[in-house]
């Protein structure tokens, strides 16, 4: 076996996550490249060296594949598709991207449940209140209108406040991703 096809079978194998057509177009410029290597003279060796470890070609491949998916998809599981694309390219970004995100989407996800908590509570007080005589009726439909109010006025905000996060983690996996390109280049 050739290197440029032991080059392209492991730079293939760690591509197949990607649908088919993107795949074996991005294959192909690395094809041309090995033969336009040896009609310049150069050895398979040679091309090969110059391109790089197939691994972080793949890994940047996939990176910028992924944070494509996320900015046109507006999915979260798209969007940590790209932050664990990210992390794979070494410790850095294990520090400065997985940490900061899983921590700030935790912080969501909990500010989330407790404006359904509120919610729920401001429904519990009107039922309570019937069942067990808590509060009078009109206090109890107060108290429920207040906090469906402030659930209401937090389900905006916290709508606001996830595509703020959607965002700029977009926004900063992209410069990352120039930053890492940049580096290898």
């Amino acid at each position: 076996m050739t290197t440029r096809d032991r080059y392209m079978m492991e730079l293939e194998s760690m591509l197949i996550a990607i649908p088919e057509a993107q795949r074996k177009e991005w294959l192909y410029d690395y094809y041309i490249h090995f033969q336009q290597a040896v009609e310049n003279g150069q050895s398979e060796e040679d091309a090969a060296r110059e391109l790089g470890d197939p691994r972080i070609i793949a890994n940047e491949l996939l990176l910028g594949y992924r944070v494509g998916q996320a900015e046109t998809n507006n999915s979260f599981g798209k969007l940590s598709r790209a932050v664990f694309a990210t992390v794979s390219l070494g410790l850095f970004n294990i520090i400065f991207i997985l940490g900061p995100y899983l921590a700030l989407a935790a912080v969501l996800l909990a500010l989330w449940a407790s404006a359904a908590a509120l919610g729920i509570a401001g429904v519990g007080i009107v039922v309570e209140s019937i069942w067990n005589g808590t509060f009078t009726l009109p206090q109890a439909l107060t108290l429920g209108l207040i906090t469906s109010s402030l659930t209401i006025l937090l389900i905006i905000g916290l709508k606001a406040l996830t595509a703020s996060f959607y965002k700029m983690t977009l926004k900063y996996l992209k410069f990352n991703t120039r930053i890492v390109k940049g580096n290898n280049k």
